[in-house]
């Protein structure tokens, strides 16, 4: 079994729909890009704050929207994701309804990352840790021994960790994005394993969720 841990690489994301190219500053506005550490985690290391908005600049560098944000039936284009049709929040999970309806959204269009082979996920993921969790404990050892495992979050189902990005509209307007972690996160499997020594992230780059893993003995705890 596998669990997650503070080093958490999940964003919380709102974007400018119109011509975003760089990540903004936090903002208190329904139109910025926010770092949003895992519920588990207490703080994030000094570099993978820093990680999570170049990410985010790098995921969403090429979002613009077609005729202008806000104008009525505006488009979002981003290559490499895949765009449901419109949906009233009624349509959607309850849970994720009511989280977009706190941003004013009266319908959504949910946006799925396309299919990548194994093997260009897990460069995709190794090429982010290796800018992001260098100064995390264990990390480097476990990527000199092959002790760190990478896996998509779909195949530890138990965990229960979901990155969902929906597209958001009011009156046929669109209003901008939003990104955020699944409801159904196992916070108990995640404790039972990092008790074993195991430290872990979860995250989503390029809409390809992610669950890492590898030893940190100070993490374990006596039975």
């Amino acid at each position: 079994m596998v669990a997650i841990n503070s080093v958490g690489a999940t964003a919380l994301t709102v974007l400018k729909a119109a011509n975003v190219q760089t990540a903004a500053e936090p903002d208190a506005s329904p139109v910025s890009v926010v770092p949003h550490v895992n519920a588990l985690s207490s703080r994030l290391a000094p570099g993978v704050a820093d990680a999570l908005l170049k990410i985010n600049a790098l995921v969403n560098g090429k979002i613009a929207a077609a005729n202008g944000a806000g104008s009525a039936g505006g488009v979002i284009a981003r290559e490499g994701y895949v765009e449901s049709p419109m949906m009233k929040l009624s349509e959607l999970p309850a849970d994720q309804a009511q989280y977009l309806k706190g941003f004013g959204a009266d319908a959504a269009v949910r946006i799925d990352a396309v299919a990548v082979s194994d093997a260009d996920f897990k460069q995709m993921v190794l090429q982010y840790g290796t800018e992001a969790w260098t100064d995390e404990p264990g990390f480097n050892d476990a990527l000199a021994n092959g002790t760190l495992k990478i896996q998509r979050a779909s195949d530890v189902p138990e965990l229960g960790y979901e990155s969902n990005l929906y597209d958001l509209y009011s009156g046929g307007n669109l209003l901008g994005s939003v990104s955020f972690g699944s409801s159904t996160f196992n916070k108990k499997l995640y404790l039972e394993i990092q008790a074993q020594g195991i430290r872990q992230a979860t995250g989503s780059i390029n809409g390809q969720d992610f669950y890492v893993t590898w030893p940190d003995a100070s993490l374990a705890k006596s039975p």
